[in-house]
Parts: C-alpha cells; sequence; structure tokens
C-alpha cells in the first residue's frame, strides 16, 4: 500500500511540476499558443512511463516505514548534492530555476522506491544497521526443492509440525518446470511429484506458501540460493538432502530434516517383510515396476511391470541406504 501511496504522489507532483514547470521546455518550440494542461499532461506521461520501467523491473517490494523514512531522506540527500553540481555547471538562471524541482522528484522517487523495494535485503552501509527479516514464531521454513516432491510434508505440516509461512524461492520452481520437459523420463516423473507435491501445499488448512523472486546473484546452484535465502530470512531450511543439511548446518543455519524426522517414526522394515503400494511407473530393469512409500522411499519391484497403476502386495529383498534416504528393492 505505501508503494501505491509513493507512485500516486509522485504522478500528481511530476503532473504539477509539469503545468508550472514544463512550459519554459515546451513555449521555445511551440510557442505560447499550447493550453495550460499541456504541461501537466507531459508531466503525467513522463512519470507514468517511469513507473512502467520501474514496475517491468521489480521483484518485490517491502512495506517499511523505516525504509520509507531511509531512503526519503537519501533521495533528499542526493538531490542536495545533485543541484550543488548543477548550480556549478549550468550558466542560465531560468534554466536551473526550472530544473531544480523535476530533478528533486524524479532523485528522490528513484532512491525511494529502491529502497522500499529491497528494505529486506539491502545490507545498508551503517554501522550495525542492516535490514533483515525478524524471526517471528520460528521465523520462515524455506524449502528445499527435493522437499517439494516428498509426499510425507504434506501430511506433517497438516499435523501441525510448523505453523510457519513456507517460502519457496522461484529458481527452485523454475528448476521443476524445466525438469517437467525433460528428456529423461526419471527427470520428468521427478519433476511431476515435484509440482504435484506443491498444489497440495496450496490447499486449504496448509501454512501460507510464498514464492520468492529475491535475487540472489553469484549463487552457485539450487543449494547456495536456499541456504542464502535461509540467512536472509533469518529462517530455517526444511530438507531431505543430508548433503544439504550438513552444508546449512556448518554455515549455522537452523534445519527441519525431514528424512531423520521421517526415519524417527517410520515403521522397522526389513527383508521378508510384506508392503502394499501403487505401482506407479515400468522401472529400468525387464519386468521391473516402481512405487514409493509414504515417506517418499523409492520401491523397485520385479514382476510388477504388468501391474502399473494397480495396488500390489510386494515382499522386501533388501534394503539400500543413500544420502538422500533408503531404497526398498521386492518382489511381487
Amino acid at each position: 500500500m505505501l508503494v501505491i501511496l509513493v507512485r500516486v504522489v509522485f504522478v500528481l507532483l511530476a503532473a504539477l511540476i509539469g503545468a508550472t514547470s514544463g512550459q519554459f521546455f515546451y513555449r521555445p518550440l511551440f510557442g505560447s499558443g499550447l493550453p495550460p494542461w499541456y504541461g501537466a499532461a507531459m508531466g503525467f506521461g513522463i512519470a507514468v512511463t517511469l513507473i512502467a520501467a520501474e514496475q517491468a523491473f521489480r521483484r518485490r517490494f517491502s512495506r517499511s516505514l523505516v525504509a520509507f523514512l531511509l531512503g526519503l531522506g537519501g533521495g533528499l540527500l542526493l538531490t542536495g548534492l545533485l543541484l550543488l553540481v548543477l548550480r556549478q555547471v549550468l550558466q542560465d538562471d531560468d534554466l536551473y530555476r526550472n530544473l531544480d524541482l523535476p530533478v528533486a522528484l524524479i532523485t528522490t522517487y528513484l532512491v525511494l522506491i529502491t529502497v522500499l523495494r529491497g528494505a529486506d535485503r539491502l545490507r545498508v552501509i551503517v554501522p550495525f544497521v542492516e535490514f533483515r527479516a525478524e524471526r517471528v514464531d520460528g521465523g520462515a521454513l524455506i524449502l528445499d526443492p527435493q522437499a517439494l516432491g516428498d509426499s510425507r510434508l504434506p501430511a506433517l505440516l497438516r499435523a501441525g509440525l510448523s505453523a510457519s509461512r513456507l517460502l519457496l524461492h522461484r529458481s527452485c520452481l523454475e528448476h521443476w518446470q524445466r525438469a517437467a520437459d525433460a528428456e529423461s523420463a526419471v527427470e520428468r516423473a521427478r519433476a511431476k511429484r515435484a509440482l504435484d507435491g506443491l498444489q497440495a501445499l496450496r490447499q486449504p488448512g496448509m501454512p501460507v506458501l510464498d514464492i520468492d523472486d529475491t535475487e540472489l546473484p553469484h549463487s552457485s546452484g539450487l543449494a547456495d540460493v536456499v541456504i542464502r535465502l535461509t540467512r536472509l530470512e533469518n529462517g530455517r531450511l526444511l530438507t531431505v538432502d543430508r548433503d544439504l543439511a550438513r552444508q546449512a548446518l556448518a554455515d549455522g543455519i537452523q534445519i527441519v530434516d525431514l528424512t531423520a524426522i521421517s526415519e524417527a517414526m517410520a515403521p522397522d522394515i526389513g527383508p521378508g517383510s510384506t508392503l502394499e503400494l501403487l505401482i506407479e511407473k515400468p522401472g529400468e530393469g525387464k519386468g521391473q515396476g516402481v512405487g514409493f512409500l509414504e515417506d517418499g522411499s523409492m520401491v523397485v519391484v520385479n514382476g510388477a511391470q504388468e501391474r502399473i497403476g494397480q495396488r500390489t502386495q510386494v515382499t522386501v529383498r533388501r534394503l539400500h541406504h543413500t544420502a538422500n534416504g533408503r531404497m526398498v528393492f521386492a518382489d511381487a
């Protein structure tokens, strides 16, 4: 709301300044026969064009009174410096008197809108002052992109694992959207599970889920993106990736390890155990089918290729533990 108010005031002031000072610029070209509103229309057009350009490149705006005051003060300070320079450069007093207000308005607007856009992201060069999200009720819960495809997540959140706001970076979403068109059938299947999981997290009864558009330049990959975003948000990282969890802990970031939680709660499955699961797709080996447990573990079932789309009783043959969880091998 604050950004909208700033824009409206900017447009009105631009029209007013155009009506009073704009004639200095167009009268030498068109004479004095133009109506008084011509300058106001010129100021209005310039303001709308500037707002449209700023809007086209915007990412995420923070609405903070402190940011507003800091941006206003910085804009006025920079305006004063620019006017001092113009006073020394321009020899025409009439030109200077008609440039001072437009320069002041445009400079103040640009500085103010820049600060409002990134108030909770910018590290301000003032000793001991830094715009950061304050932690409320544990802070935001930043999602590891792999967590979207974990079917345990919606159930745990629905059960009250966390009431925190969920945050997913835009690049993580775009990663799965690109993977949905990948040539690899495995990648397409993982992307489908992730995008379906995202839809499940947007259902009623779930914590608020926001897509974050913060620009994080020079990030080395998605893992770096989510760690940097977690640090900026002063939140916690929800992950199913053990390597990412170790990296985050080494960086002093709090984590919620979904795999560890699930392993602590999961029933003990070993060779000879009987399971019932849905065979979702064919496996890589001849005659194999693939299904998933509730905790997201992949189950490779021998002799189940003809049962795709059916719930099947299987017998566990062996388990293989990986950094990202466990893989179960079974016979139909």
